[in-house]
């Protein structure tokens, strides 16, 4: 069976963990810019490499 090296356990174990790894980044990247989008829309703070200091 030719697939049979492809599909051994520790190939299966590191797409598992891959696959849900992407999908945890993918996840939280979206939330991360939900949040963004949403403060920006109503918040007039600026973050503090933006903020030019003071006197």
């Amino acid at each position: 069976m030719p697939y049979s090296r492809l599909l051994t356990s520790r190939n299966f174990a590191i797409f598992s963990l891959f696959s849900l790894g992407g999908g945890y980044f993918m996840v939280k990247s979206r939330t991360l810019a939900e949040k963004k989008r949403a403060r920006e829309a109503g918040d007039y703070s600026v973050t503090v490499d933006r903020s030019g200091g003071g006197i």
